[in-house]
């Protein structure tokens, strides 16, 4: 049996990079892999999807070039055209994660499935053989895939998910879109642009639950404008698929609702990839919501197994996943230990305008019990959009009225994520809302809003 210091189960990205910082410390690493390097966010998820936003981009700003003084004529959306310029993407990200990974030494990558058979010893199938490892420490990056409901011929069903949209080569006529989170929006958004005609259903009041009402307020007024149709406190009952047509049945205000759609998304969250591992035989603990069970330092209840990332029950983003890495890795090999729990967690949903945020919200602090005050700026007024006729969103923030610190801020706006950095480097580096206010930044930017919108908060 082949022992390694580390086996990391999943080549995402807690996987990779912690491979390769174990492995620059002289010690022998398997990194294995099921389907393809990369995980998630090269392969299903950041990496396609915003390619395939920004192309959808591309389209609404043709579709309303006049509005620059361009005349546009005739203009065609092929969907096959964009799946080809998403997978050279995917294929170039990947390509290179895999360059990277095969120039580290001590770093063995297995393409296989992994199961536990005690807390020291996967077995791995690779499809052509069977075998054995051992691992002194075992690190489970398995991540997590999309959540199918259990809706009456919903299985049987050619329906979408996340991942299979953004292989068609037809441009949907009418794509129904089941659940309205965050993934739920981007795909809206992006097909009503390719020429869809778009309608969310989702059981929940309104759009971006988490989210404050104001900010719900622009979005939907924003999907409105694009024309695409919501449909809110809806509980689907059954789907059928005949003659190329989906029939969803829905309960809506205690009536039974039709809708029919030519293609359907299946958007209705994602669940922890936690399926034949064989947690069990390890005696591997997992949470209510079927996650794996840490603490803030990424250990499980065994003592040399560690999970990261999404199967950890972190927050699901790209970011955090690799920052899960560091975290561990300082924990666990360099012995400076930093709590999960310290950090601040910004994302950033890629419709258009951007919505990031970071910290708090008005609903969370009002939850907490946390006094503040806020201010807010509309971007119809910001000089910069304005000149690029990108007007729609807001800036807003909270702060601690006594400190003045920031606390939380949303930024709904053209390249909002871009600009939530400089509000998380604020936060961390305890830079006052006051100072932000008189701060000479350069014109004209996006980032000289941030004068106008600590300027909005009362004295």
């Amino acid at each position: 049996m082949e022992k390694f210091d580390a086996i990391i189960i999943g080549a995402g990205q807690s996987g990779m990079p912690l491979a390769k910082k174990i492995s620059q410390k002289g010690l022998s690493v398997a990194l294995i892999e099921k389907r393809a390097i990369g995980g998630t966010c090269i392969n299903d998820g950041c990496s396609p999807t915003k390619t395939m936003v920004h192309s959808a981009k591309v389209a609404h700003l043709v579709s309303r070039a006049e509005d620059f003084g361009i005349r546009i004529e005739n203009y065609k959306v092929s969907q096959k055209g964009i799946k080809s310029r998403k997978n050279h993407i995917v294929e170039q990200f990947r390509g290179g994660a895999e360059k990277g990974l095969k120039k580290s030494e001590n770093i063995k990558i297995i393409m296989g499935n992994a199961q536990f058979k005690d807390n020291h010893v996967l077995s791995i199938n690779t499809n052509e053989e069977e075998f054995e490892i051992y691992g002194s420490k075992i690190f489970i990056n398995t991540g997590s895939e999309p959540r199918i409901p259990e809706i009456k011929g919903l299985i049987n069903s050619p329906f979408l998910t996340s991942s299979s949209i953004m292989d068609l080569n037809e441009t949907p006529e009418h794509l129904i879109i089941l659940g309205g989170g965050y993934i739920g929006l981007e795909f809206a958004q992006m097909f009503s642009r390719f020429g869809s005609e778009v309608t969310i259903i989702d059981k929940s009041e309104r759009l971006v639950p988490k989210e404050d009402k104001d900010v719900c307020e622009e979005i939907c007024a924003i999907f409105n404008e694009e024309g695409i149709s919501t449909i809110f406190n809806a509980g689907v009952t059954e789907v059928t698929f005949h003659d190329n047509s989906f029939t969803l049945s829905y309960k809506n205000s205690e009536k039974e609702e039709k809708l029919s759609g030519t293609h359907l998304l299946i958007a209705t969250g994602r669940i922890p990839s936690t399926k034949n591992l064989g947690l069990e035989n390890a005696g591997i603990k997992i949470t209510s919501s079927g996650h794996v069970k840490v603490n803030n330092y990424f250990e499980t209840n065994i003592s040399n197994v560690y999970a990261l990332g999404d199967v950890a029950g972190s927050p699901p983003f790209t970011h955090i996943a690799y920052h899960d890495a560091y975290l561990a890795f300082q924990h666990i090999y360099e012995k400076t230990s930093h709590s999960k729990e310290d950090r601040l967690v910004p994302y950033c949903i890629f419709i258009d305008p951007q919505l990031g945020r970071i910290g708090l919200n008005e609903a969370e602090a009002i939850e907490k019990g946390i006094k503040y005050k806020t201010g807010k700026f509309l971007m119809k007024h910001a000089g910069r959009a304005l000149e690029v006729d990108e007007t729609k969103g807001f800036f807003k923030v909270l702060v601690d009225p006594e400190t003045k610190q920031i606390i939380g801020a949303t930024i709904l706006s053209v390249d909002g994520g871009e600009i939530l950095a400089v509000l998380q480097m604020a936060m961390l580096g305890h830079i006052t809302y006051d100072t932000i206010a008189t701060l000479p930044i350069a014109h004209p930017t996006l980032s000289e809003s941030l004068n106008n919108l600590m300027m909005q908060i009362k004295k």
